[in-house]
């Protein structure tokens, strides 16, 4: 009961706050339609991010493994190793890094698609056009991103990143819109006794 009084005064809360919303959403859709504009540079970058996460990743697991050496196993010092290992690659080669991580994704989204698909195929439920239309997208994206590989590897990560930001700034843009006409109906509809 409380929690569903939590949500209610969240929601008005919202309602008070939709033009914020409203702006942010504006503001990614800008700033994803800027990222469109140069794909390769905000692939590049972002694999130079993902590079250092992972570099400090390997340091906090590094700190984690010195600090309690009672956890110490092949696996963890393995994996911190492979930590440093990519983040230090991913540094140093940026563009090669986007090309490997666009490679490792074209594999990933081939083997999910079709893994899919056959679990949508192999049970009986019903609706499953939407499931096997998402599987075989996947499974063509997959595809197409090995075919065209290593040339997709340079631009294929800005693209998703300036899309998803479009989309997420849209879906942003829609919820306020819906916040505020919420906000006109109850501001027009009266009271109740």
């Amino acid at each position: 009961m409380a929690a569903n009084a939590s949500l209610a005064d969240s929601f008005e809360s919202l309602k008070l706050k939709w033009g914020w919303l409203l702006a942010l959403g504006v503001a990614l859709i800008i700033l994803g339609t800027v990222a469109l504009g140069d794909t390769v540079a905000l692939s590049v970058i972002s694999v130079f991010l993902v590079g250092w996460l992972l570099i400090a990743s390997g340091g906090f697991h590094l700190v984690h493994l010195l600090r309690h050496t009672e956890i110490r196993s092949f696996w963890n010092v393995l994996g911190t190793i492979c930590d440093f290992g990519a983040g230090f690659y991913m540094v140093a080669h940026p563009a090669l890094g986007a090309v490997t991580l666009t490679l490792v994704l074209a594999a990933f989204l081939l083997a999910s698609g079709v893994t899919r698909l056959v679990a949508v195929l192999s049970v009986n439920m019903p609706h499953k056009f939407w499931p096997v239309l998402d599987a075989i997208l996947s499974i063509m994206l997959g595809i197409l991103l090995w075919a065209h590989w290593p040339w997709t590897g340079l631009w294929f990560i800005g693209f998703a990143i300036a899309i998803q930001l479009i989309f997420r700034g849209w879906t942003w843009v829609m919820v306020a819109l819906a916040l505020r006409s919420s906000v006109q109906r109850s501001a027009i509809s009266p009271l109740p006794a």
